[in-house]
């Protein structure tokens, strides 16, 4: 894909002359450049359009999307959220599939709901994929009649759209949280006049409520069209047969009806500022220009031209992040974004700013300086030099990783392209058009852009927990902003990598080689272990893990609630350069390196992400971050910042709420355990707390995994030239860590939110092993907690309609001595709690007195065992077992064999499992519902 484009865009040559089909065109018919040669696009002639592809990444397996080019703007006054209720009926019945059915014949075939099988509705699409794990014919078949069934046969009963609208408006109240809420409110200034301001598309509550059949029946005849579908299909499959499957399952579908026509407004903003205060809302600024949509079609000229707006957009956030990573910044961060089409309404380049509240008359200040100065003294050379080098890294990456690029990533690219009518090319296509585009522009072009625009008088939006200003104060600090004398800005200075030095390599002492996992572990005279495991699976993908101290088990208690600093480690720098001088190393160099910081129960754990050509550097900055950690004021600065930020939102959001409330139950007084901070705590950490918790662990013997597209010889040298390196260290000891289960039973633990008063969640919860006792018994929980969910599902959300997304779990823990859960859950207004606990103490009932059938069993069971089997063609399974196999070798085995053991689950053990271990135990129920104070209740004119 053009690394420069805003979207995927393709197609096969045509001939110079083609009658005009119906339905839209592909991106490639519209300007008759050259698509990806490895997809096959058509159309029948009832104007569906498909695009097909061979792939083996994964090995086996399709990814299917079905993709409706209707949404939300397509619905009259009186339907707003019903293309979304259409959405959810497509999975309740049609001519050749009974209700419920949608879910049990994919489960069959391996596919869990919502990770493999799914479907959105945006503004202007709804989408239906599939992810097969076999790309065999009973796949293909499935998916492609489901798709059928969904274009023209759906039932539409009006008995189950009315069960269906609890399920709806469930997912509106669970998306109903401030963040959203502000969001509203700055499309309505940003849109106003558009009917996209009028027509998100959750909907609205009054009319989701008096959806009924014939309402639904009306929009899907409008819409659902083969003029109107595109299919998509990528896996290793047989092009041709699946080529002839598509045009004999959907020739005869035929309109039934024709789709309105839109008037999707303009853009006439009626107040130029507008402002959301609510408990829990992000603290954020933004300034946004209205621009002419780009309706062009995607030539050649018109990419160019995009190039140079992301490219402007792209210097202006270098000086925005130089400037919010500098000590004493008034912003937390910033960013541009120059947008040519939004909805087809409008263009829009915007300027995103968040900071403390009491902070945003400053911030707002800091971050135009920065804009005006950019336009005032124009892209320089030094600009594009920081700026190209990544650019040009990531296009040699996208052509290095294509070979292996997965089918659901394809098929989600092709689903781009046929709804921004985009051209979809190769990797190689992209960058031999790219890459003379890069060669070809000039600084002066870009400066043309920013003062174009991100010129003249902005709209401004303010959303914030506290502390209204008003629209008055608003517009004059931007004008005072916008007319302040700038000042001189001093150019940066070269940054010299100062760690590519760390003593002399390294002594290896011990090599061990598994050959049956391919991977290799060695030891070096400095106390540093490595793992390295070559794969093919992943071109040009490497991933690097450091693991260093003794984890969350190493805390004193009073430690744990600051645990949550740790990711802002990175802001702290090394010694001898800032955060904001290791990214200008990397935009220079164009290295492709990660850092990410985080702790589990055992030990603390680095990870970049990389590319073979970058390991060496990619080990000497984690290397320098581990060695030599700066912990420098601008850590503590953002963490001041975050913290109230956190606290605030927090509080407001009920899975949160509930999540703290759970694990304080269920870790039963062990605070090592973990668990979400309360907003005391959240306001209480400083930076110190993290340099206390990280200077002992980065002080001590280092673990290196890596994992990926890498010869065993290249990862040894990059290690040995860095944490093999150096003086001795000492290797930290293991420190026990050990989970007490609570007593069952007692009285429900409740938590009060700050959210909406019809926002709840509730939770039975039973202890169980962890899974080094009892394995089987492990097994068999996680078996019986998707068979449980399978039936709520099919209870508590298709017949009751009370909830969108019900969930059970179980299992034992594999790090954790004695942690173990089997959990059920549910979000659902308070007053139907009473209804979900008869429904699940019933189900648990039954489960106990009676075996599943074979049919249940092997549905609750095989998504899972596919999942298992897979599993190894991914870097992240490796990266997620071998440094527990490091640290405890008996996780081998475990690994090895899970595929096996959940095959090996029986319908006996479960049946057991609830009688003997759920049925006849008492749960621990936790409960999340708001408080006295909590926020509005639902209106019926809400849109989101």
């Amino acid at each position: 894909m053009a690394v420069w484009a805003p979207v995927a865009w393709a197609e096969q040559p045509q001939a110079a002359t083609v009658q005009a089909p119906a339905g839209p065109l592909w991106g490639h018919e519209l300007t008759q450049r050259a698509p990806d040669p490895a997809v096959r696009f058509g159309r029948l002639p009832n104007g569906l359009r498909y695009a097909i592809q061979h792939n083996e990444t994964p090995k086996d397996g399709v990814a299917m999307r079905m993709r409706i080019g209707a949404g939300s703007l397509q619905e009259r006054d009186g339907e707003q959220g019903l293309a979304h209720f259409l959405e959810h009926m497509a999975f309740r019945g049609s001519a050749k599939v009974a209700d419920g059915e949608v879910v049990h014949m994919l489960q069959r075939q391996g596919l869990s709901f919502g990770a493999d099988t799914n479907a959105f509705t945006d503004f202007e699409q709804t989408v239906y994929h599939f992810n097969f794990p076999k790309a065999d014919a009973a796949a293909l078949d499935t998916g492609l009649m489901l798709f059928r069934e969904i274009g023209s046969h759906l039932k539409l009963d009006a008995q189950l759209v009315e069960q269906e609208k609890g399920v709806v408006l469930s997912e509106e109240r669970t998306r109903d949280v401030p963040g959203m809420r502000a969001f509203i409110a700055e499309q309505a200034l940003t849109l106003a006049g558009t009917r996209v301001a009028q027509r998100l598309p959750i909907g609205r509550i009054d009319t989701v409520q008096a959806a009924t059949a014939d309402k639904l029946r009306r929009y899907y005849r409008a819409n659902y069209r083969p003029d109107n579908a595109t299919l998509i299909v990528v896996g290793n499959i047989d092009v041709d047969a699946v080529e002839k499957q598509i045009r004999e399952r959907f020739a005869d579908w035929k309109a039934t009806a024709k789709p309105d026509a839109l008037d999707l407004g303009a853009t006439k903003p009626t107040q130029p500022a507008a402002e959301f205060i609510a408990d829990g809302a992000p603290d954020k600024l933004s300034l946004t220009w209205l621009t002419p949509p780009d309706m062009r079609p995607p030539t050649l000229a018109v990419g160019r031209d995009v190039l140079v707006q992301q490219m402007a957009a792209g210097v202006l956030n270098l000086r925005l992040s130089d400037r919010a990573l500098k000590p004493g910044s008034p912003f937390l961060g910033a960013f541009g974004m120059d947008l040519p089409r939004i909805h087809n309404v409008t263009g829009q380049a915007q300027l995103t700013v968040m900071s403390a509240p009491e902070k945003w008359a400053e911030a707002l200040d800091a971050a135009t300086t920065e804009l005006r100065q950019l336009q005032a003294q124009g892209v320089q050379p030094a600009d594009l030099q920081r700026l190209l080098p990544g650019i040009r890294s990531f296009m040699q990456t996208m052509v290095a990783q294509a070979p292996t690029r997965q089918s659901a990533a394809i098929a989600d690219a092709l689903v781009n392209a046929a709804h921004y009518e985009g051209v979809y090319q190769s990797a190689e296509q992209g960058v031999a058009e790219g890459e003379p585009m890069l060669a070809s522009i000039k600084p002066e072009e870009l400066t043309a852009v920013l003062r174009r625009d991100f010129g003249g008088q902005p709209l401004i939006f303010r959303s914030a927990k506290a502390g209204a200003a008003g629209v008055p104060a608003l517009s004059a600090q931007l004008a005072q902003s916008l007319a302040k004398p700038l000042q001189a800005q001093a150019a940066l200075t070269a940054v010299t990598w100062p760690y590519a030095d760390f003593g002399a390599a390294g002594a290896i002492v011990s090599k061990t080689v598994d050959a049956e996992l391919g991977s290799t572990t060695l030891a070096f005279a400095n106390g540093t272990r490595l793992v390295v495991k070559p794969t093919a699976q992943e071109k040009d993908k490497v991933i690097v893990q450091v693991l260093v101290g003794q984890g969350m088990a190493g805390l004193k208690p009073e430690q744990v609630s600051a645990t949550w600093t740790l990711n802002m480690f990175p802001l702290g720098g090394t010694g001898k350069l800032s955060l904001a001088e290791v990214a200008q190393w990397q935009q220079a160099s164009g290295v492709l390196a990660g850092l990410n910081l985080q702790m589990d129960s055992r030990r603390v754990l680095l990870v970049g992400d990389t590319r073979p050509t970058d390991l060496k550097p990619q080990l000497q900055l984690l290397a320098a971050f581990v060695r030599d950690p700066g912990f420098r004021p601008e850590m503590g600065e953002k963490l001041a910042g975050v913290a109230p930020m956190m606290a605030n939102q927090f509080e407001t959001l009920p899975g949160i709420v509930y999540g703290r409330e759970l694990s304080r139950v269920m870790n039963n007084g062990e605070l090592r355990l973990g668990g979400v901070p309360t907003a005391a705590e959240l306001l209480a950490a400083k930076a110190d707390d993290a340099a206390a918790i990280l200077r002992p662990a980065l002080a001590g013997a280092a673990d290196v995994v890596i994992i990926g597209d890498v010869s065993e010889e290249a990862a040894i040298a990059a290690v040995q030239a860095t944490f093999g390196a150096g003086p001795a260290r000492a290797r930290l000891p293991a420190v026990p860590l050990k989970a007490t289960p609570p007593a069952d039973g007692g009285a429900p633990h409740v938590a009060l939110h700050k959210g909406r008063v019809d926002q709840g969640m509730l939770g039975w919860h039973w202890s169980m092993p962890d899974q080094w006792a009892d394995t089987a018994l492990s097994n068999t929980g996680r078996v019986a907690a998707t068979l449980l969910q399978t039936r709520l599902v099919d209870i508590v959300r298709e017949k009751l309609g009370i909830t969108y997304s019900p969930r059970a779990s179980g299992g034992g823990s594999l790090d954790i001595a004695g942690q173990g859960r089997f959990s059920a859950e549910i979000e659902t207004p308070p007053e139907k709690f009473d209804a979900f606990r008869e429904v699940l103490r019933a189900q648990l009932k039954v489960l106990a007195a009676e075996p599943v059938g074979a049919d249940e069993l092997q549905r609750a069971k095989q998504p899972m065992v596919e999942q298992s089997r897979k599993a190894p063609e991914y870097n992240g399974h490796w990266g997620y077992w071998l440094q527990r196999i490091l640290i405890e070798p008996r996780m081998r085995a475990m690994m090895l064999g899970e595929t096996a053991n959940l095959e090996a689950v029986t319908a006996e053990q479960v049946q057991a499992f609830f009688r003997d271990r759920i049925a006849a135990r008492q749960p621990i129920e936790v409960v999340a519902r708001a408080g006295e104070a909590a926020g509005h209740a639902a209106t019926p004119e809400r849109a989101k």
